[in-house]
């Protein structure tokens, strides 16, 4: 899949930002895939252009990588504190995924070649019995994995481009990292 064409299924929807104050959410039901909660944290930068939950089979070691996401949420409403999302607007095969995370993109074109500078990790699910690590997800074929809940926070966005191990980085490069643990949500 060429990421253009990848870029051009993450053109945003538009996103309404005057939620006001809404009440906590939650995710009781969750058919397919994988669903939870995001809860945010900080202030949305104005150059949001969207946020949405992606899922990996696990975490990338190329920047190509990236690009080879098992799906993506529609994008998340930035009024509330929280939002409930059902993964993925395609459906997830069944198996286990090794990394959920809220993706913050910037306004601009995405490309291969610009997304390091254009998205940015919120939050990412976390392993309950080990917060430092990311929790892995088992989607089965017979209903979806609810209560993967997520802290996105906005103050802590870490360069999407900064999981991918710095020898695998090629001549992209990436951008710097905010906060010591940055996109895990802490």
């Amino acid at each position: 899949m060429r990421f253009s064409t990848v870029a051009a299924a993450l053109v945003p929807l538009a996103i309404s930002c005057d939620g006001g104050l809404q009440p906590q959410v939650s995710s009781t039901s969750c058919p397919v895939g994988i669903c939870g909660v995001v809860h945010f944290r900080g202030a949305v930068p104005e150059s949001t252009d969207y946020v949405r939950v992606v899922v990996y089979d696990s975490v990338p070691h190329t920047l190509d990588g990236l690009i080879a996401f098992a799906g993506f949420s529609d994008p998340l409403p930035l009024g509330p504190d929280s939002a409930a999302y059902t993964c993925c607007i395609t459906a997830l095969r069944p198996g286990t995924y090794g990394w959920v995370l809220v993706v913050w993109k910037k306004l601009g074109l995405l490309t291969v070649n610009t997304a390091p500078a254009l998205l940015e990790a919120a939050g990412s699910y976390l392993d309950p019995a080990d917060t430092t690590k990311f929790g892995a997800v088992v989607v089965q074929a017979s209903d979806g994995t609810r209560g993967i809940d997520i802290v996105a926070d906005f103050g802590r966005m870490q360069g999407i481009g900064a999981f991918v191990p710095a020898g695998a980085r090629g001549t992209r490069g990436t951008r710097g990292t905010r906060g010591a643990r940055g996109a895990r949500g802490r």
